[in-house]
Order: structure tokens, then sequence, then C-alpha cells
């Protein structure tokens, strides 16, 4: 009996007038479909409070959040979270507050109004996804680098500028901080991939190469493998065995010594007019990075009042050593390969048959228009392979297209030789 729907008013005045009349509750009981001790309750309501709390109280769900509150704040609390289903317990609460049909009742404690949200309406509950484990911090020197950009550096010359920092957060070192003109016609672009990969050469040509490099969530850099196909850089970091580690989406703190690092850099270099070009910004960047790795004293870390290269000066031995000529040596398609075939990325074909692999359309045909499918790797003849997602079953088979050593790089591979080889003469 304690499952059924809540007393009308009629119902409970009924218990109350007919307890009044002689009756016993156990018949009222009977003749209103509710246990004893519910018509018991509304008896002592009656009785106590008058015929007035009748209409007034009642239990918002049977044993529920509000049950011992007036019947009007359930019913205020479900209309404003219907008006606004985005907001909060609390931020709902501030509403009842000003409520004027709720002056002078007892209000609920935020808590008490989430569990009454949960009972009523779950489906105005925002559902949120549980927060990503943040990223795994260096241990070492060159074992995890940040890279993050400046952007909208405006210069006396109309040029509009991103400056891409490069930091070793444990021994708080910039490794570089390099300047681009990136004004378009209408406004300015981001950096593009090119840009970036330069830039890195020139660290990695004096610092060598890390194990790690950590970046947001940026286009040119994408999203986690695990959640989509990677992006070039990705793919290029992985060929010269460099792990790409993000940050956590919206998470700003997860980059902390780089976006730390370009409040520094360019609290050093301001001046009350801005600078004149962007040769003049190149040139302030690399005095204040020089000042501050080797000059100024930095409370940065474990630094205690030190310039970080003195306290840190293994930052100058690299532990991979890279030369810019060498890259396509040290490149590895092979594990570029080994790495994607690690993967299952889930895509629902379109209309007209077709998925997006990345940059890529790639047809799979109008008979599977709407399903959902992974897409795979397959190292061996380097074709994505696209399965049903709910049996598995192989539904077509495409070559990857655009992920070559070139197109990753964007280094030229030299040709091989040609010709008849000739035996040279020398003489005796």
């Amino acid at each position: 009996m304690n499952n059924r729907r809540s007393l009308t008013v009629a119902e409970r005045e009924a218990i109350y007038d007919g307890k009044l009349g002689g009756e016993r509750l156990v018949d009222l009981a009977q003749e209103c479909q509710c246990s004893l001790s519910c018509a018991r309750k509304w008896w002592r309501v009656g009785r106590k409070q008058g015929r007035d709390a009748l209409r007034r109280q009642r239990l918002s769900l049977a044993g529920g959040a509000l049950s011992r509150f007036e019947s009007v704040v359930a019913e205020r609390a479900l209309y404003w979270k219907r008006l606004h289903p985005k907001r909060g317990a609390s931020r709902i609460l501030a509403d009842m507050e000003g409520d004027k049909l709720l002056t002078g009742v007892r209000l609920p404690k935020p808590s008490a109004l989430a569990a009454f949200f949960h009972e009523a309406c779950p489906e105005l509950l925002q559902h949120r996804e549980p927060r990503p484990k943040s990223p795994s911090r260096s241990t070492y020197i060159h074992a995890l680098w940040e890279i993050d950009g400046k952007e909208n550096i405006r210069l006396a010359d109309s040029t509009i500028a991103t400056a891409l920092d490069v930091r070793e957060p444990l021994a708080c070192y910039f490794l570089g901080s390099f300047a681009h003109a990136v004004q378009t016609e209408k406004a300015w672009r981001k950096l593009d991939l090119r840009e970036i990969q330069a830039d890195l050469r020139l660290v990695f040509a004096e610092f060598g190469l890390p194990v790690a490099i950590q970046t947001d969530r940026e286009s040119v850099y994408g999203k986690p493998p695990e959640e989509n196909f990677p992006t070039l850089f990705t793919l290029w970091l992985g060929g010269l065995g460099i792990a790409h580690q993000f940050g956590r989406p919206g998470q700003a703190i997860d980059q902390t010594h780089v976006e730390r690092g370009h409040k520094t850099l360019f609290d050093w270099i301001e001046e009350p007019q801005p600078l004149a070009n962007l040769v003049v910004l190149q040139s302030a960047l690399d005095e204040a990075r020089f000042m501050h790795n080797c000059v100024l004293p930095s409370h940065a870390g474990d630094c205690q009042g030190h310039p970080p290269q003195e306290i840190h000066p293994e930052v100058k031995v690299p532990l991979r050593p890279y030369a810019p000529d060498a890259e396509l040596a040290l490149f590895d398609l092979q594990r570029v390969d080994q790495f994607l075939s690690r993967f299952a990325w889930p895509h629902q074909v379109s209309k007209v048959g077709q998925v997006t692999v990345g940059p890529h359309l790639y047809y799979v045909g109008v008979t599977y228009a709407g399903q959902t499918v992974d897409v795979r790797f397959d190292p061996g003849d380097r074709h994505l392979a696209f399965h049903n997602a709910q049996n598995g079953h192989l539904l077509r088979c495409q070559p990857i297209r655009e992920l070559t050593v070139v197109s990753i790089t964007g280094l030229e591979v030299p040709a091989p030789p040609t010709g008849i080889p000739v035996q040279l003469s020398f003489p005796c």
C-alpha cells in the first residue's frame, strides 16, 4: 500500500471528517485504499493543525526527499526546474527563496532538493561525463615538454603575431619562443602544422628529442587517439618516437607551466607602445628567454632564487640527439603504422555511404547508411578496414590516403639513384 499515489485533498478531508464523526480509522483507510498508518497520519495532521493543513501538506513522493516539507515546496521546485532545466539545486533554491508563493514556508537544503530532482524529474538533469584524469607529470629532465601558442599579439606595423612557446616544466626552462605573423585579410589564423614542425626542429637540434610532448586540443594537435583518428602532428611525433600527451578539455591548468610562461615572457618584453615589427618581437623574446634561463633568479619549481640553468645544467644534455638533416633516418613509418593498428574508431556512415576519417572521405556503401562502423588500420597492406560495429563483420577495405613520410614530415624524400653503374678505372 505504501507505493500507491498520494491521497487527494478530498480523501484527506474524508478521513478527518469521518474520524470526527466517530468512524474507525481502519474503515476509513479501506474506503480511501490507503494504509492504516497513512490514515492515522492525516487524522493527526488535521487534529493538530486544522483543516487548512490538509490542503497544504502532502508527501512529494512516498518516502521521498521532500516528504517532510509542505506540498507547495515540491510543486514550486518542479516549476522552477522545468522553467530552467540547466540550473542546479543551489540555483533553483535561490529562485525559490524569491518566490512569493513560498513566503514563510520552510525550504529544503540543496542536497535534499537535488535528491528530489533525481526522484521526480530525472529527465531534466544534466548528465555530465566523468572528468578525465589529469595527464602524467614529468619526473626527469626532457621526459615531457609543454608547447602552446600566445596568440593575438598586436604590433606597431599592424602585424598580428602568435608566439609558440616550448617549455621544460621540471627545469622551469624556456626551450624556445618563436614569433609568427598570422594576420589574414579579415582577421588572424592559427599556426599550421609546418610552422610548428619548423619551430620544434630548431628546439630538437639544440636539446634533442624528448620522451613526450604535451599540447592542448587545438585542431592542429587533434584529440587523443582513443577518441579520434590522430592528426599528422601526432603521427609525426610518433614516427620520431615521441609520445603525444594531451591536456584535458577546458583545463588550462594541465598546461600550467607554459601558460604561466606566456605571462612571464610578455611581462618582461612589455613596452608602453606596441613593439615595432616581427623582427623586434623575436629579438625581445630571445633576450627575455635568455635572461630567465641563465641570469635572473627564479622561484619556480626547485630553483630557490637561482637561474634555472644553474640548478638544472643537465637540460643542455640531449637524451636523444637530433640533426635536421638526419630526420628522415630517425623517422620510422613502421612505428606510425604499429601505433595506428592499436585503435578502432567508431563512425556513422552518412546518407551517401561515406565515412570521414581524419581529413578524408572514404566510401563504405549506401547499403550501410546510418549504421555505425568501426574503422581499423591494417599495417600489413596499409588499408583502412571498416567493420560492422555490432557483429564485427568486415564491410569494406580502402587504401589509406596521404599517410606517407612526405605528407607527415613535410620533407622531400630523396629519389633513389638511377642509371647503370659504371666501373671507373684508376691509373696504376
